[in-house]
């Protein structure tokens, strides 16, 4: 095969896989080589690398960092099967400038590879720590946007914003990029600042020594040096005061602080991570919340997507926490009745994953052996047909609101073709007659909804 300049590299590509890759890259003009991780001769010449793997190696990547710890730093795209969320986040620490899930959408491929040819994103390789995340946010196309950046942020220093409604997990987003980054083996410290007082919240984050206030008995080491040479989640940062919104500028500014009645300036070296559930834009506007720290904390703004505006996590969720309950309180749950995952893919979850986690161990506790059959859901809320009407308009309406209603039809088409191919026990014939659409139609539509299909 003729090669030339700008080609596409292929690693641990194999069988059929690479038929139908050959076929996608050629209608596009692109020039490709197979090659191994013992003989990458003729790296000079590629443009990109395509990296394939699959989740078997959890939470590792084995493929992947033996080809970036000797490639250099050639624009690098990893194909996965059945990846695990951890593993998203380590390829995208490890340097991977995106990460694409099978079936392939020939158009998201398509448009990775220019992005990665043009250098449109920038890779950054480095050190990797194999630890798991500690939890699972979900498995949709937003959720896998979330993990990336989650890698991103793993792989630098910089201060980050966590956003998004009360139980969508930013903790446990802050302690994936804690166990993905450098500080792994360091302090991860926690403190929200609504649990503590006004009062008693900056003898908390800076310490304080002995007689600084009644009761201060002897001296007390804060929050910052406890997470020195680590990280620091400071959680529902929009509710400070404006007066200690300065004092925590002040130590971001620089990382010194003083302990509460001590003139003498210590210096922590910690990573700093804050979430908040409001809208801090707003704040700030409002003057409710300092422009400068705003600026100051996010350097790396992450926003994860409340559950309703991702309904196609709601399914893999359950799934997990049914297997999470049974590990935990030793029961023998099987499974969960399509009726119960149905009403739970039309509630709206106000809380979030956290109200589903709790949904599912209520009515784990309450089965105990066998198949849960339903969900108490708050004010009536689980009342069949009527409540999934009234879900599917407020979803409507707020996509409406916040100019989403393409994101919104290609969310509705998924979930339709996904719940058609399962009552069709995945066959495509009888999907694609009961849309009125041809077979290849159907096809396409499938892939770019990145949904499996039986023969």
């Amino acid at each position: 095969m003729d090669t030339m300049t700008g080609n596409v590299m292929l690693i641990g590509w194999h069988g059929y896989e690479c038929k139908k890759l050959e076929q996608r890259l050629r209608d596009q003009g692109l020039a490709f080589e197979y090659v191994s991780l013992e003989n990458m001769a003729g790296m000079e010449k590629a443009a990109v690398a395509l990296v394939r793997e699959s989740g078997v190696d959890a939470p590792r990547l084995p493929r992947l960092e033996a080809f970036l710890e000797s490639s250099g730093h050639l624009p690098t795209l990893l194909v996965g099967e059945g990846l695990m969320p951890e593993q998203v986040i380590l390829a995208t620490r490890l340097g991977a400038l995106d990460v694409l899930t099978d079936p392939l959408c020939p158009e998201q491929l398509m448009k990775a590879i220019d992005e990665a040819r043009a250098g449109c994103i920038d890779g950054d390789e480095t050190d990797v720590l194999r630890e798991d995340c500690p939890a699972i946010l979900g498995t949709s196309a937003q959720i896998l946007s979330v993990y990336k950046q989650l890698g991103v942020a793993a792989s630098n220093d910089l201060n980050v914003l966590l956003t998004g409604e009360t139980g969508v997990g930013k903790e446990v987003s802050a302690y994936c990029i804690h166990r993905h980054s450098s500080r792994a083996r360091q302090p991860y410290v926690a403190i929200n600042c609504t649990a503590i007082p006004e009062g008693l919240l900056e003898a908390e984050l800076f310490g304080y020594t002995r007689g600084a206030y009644t009761n201060a008995v002897t001296d007390s080491v804060g929050r910052i040096e406890s997470a020195h040479g680590g990280t620091l989640l400071l959680d529902e940062i929009g509710d400070m005061s404006l007066a200690f919104q300065a004092k925590l500028l002040r130590f971001l500014e620089d990382r010194q602080f003083h302990r509460l009645g001590d003139s003498e300036p210590r210096a922590a070296d910690v990573r700093v991570i804050a979430a908040t559930n409001r809208n801090l834009e707003q704040d700030v506007e409002a003057g409710r919340f300092r422009q400068d720290l705003y600026y100051r904390l996010s350097q790396l703004p992450i926003h994860i997507p409340p559950l309703r505006e991702r309904p196609a996590d709601v399914r893999p969720l359950l799934r997990a926490f049914v297997s999470d309950v049974n590990l935990n309180l030793g029961l023998r749950i099987t499974d969960i009745s399509e009726p119960a995952q149905a009403a739970a893919v039309a509630y709206h979850w106000p809380g979030n994953v956290r109200e589903l986690k709790n949904a599912v161990y209520q009515a784990a506790v309450r089965t105990r052996v066998g198949s849960i059959n339903g969900f108490s859901f708050p004010d009536g809320a689980n009342r069949g047909d009527t409540h999934a009407e009234t879900a599917l308009t407020a979803l409507i309406q707020r996509a409406i609101a916040g100019g989403r209603v393409k994101e919104l039809l290609d969310e509705v088409e998924g979930l339709t073709l996904q719940s058609l191919l399962e009552a069709f026990a995945g066959n495509r014939s009888r999907v694609a007659e009961e849309l009125g659409m041809s077979r290849n139609t159907l096809r396409a539509r499938l892939r770019l909804h990145g949904l499996q299909m039986e023969q």
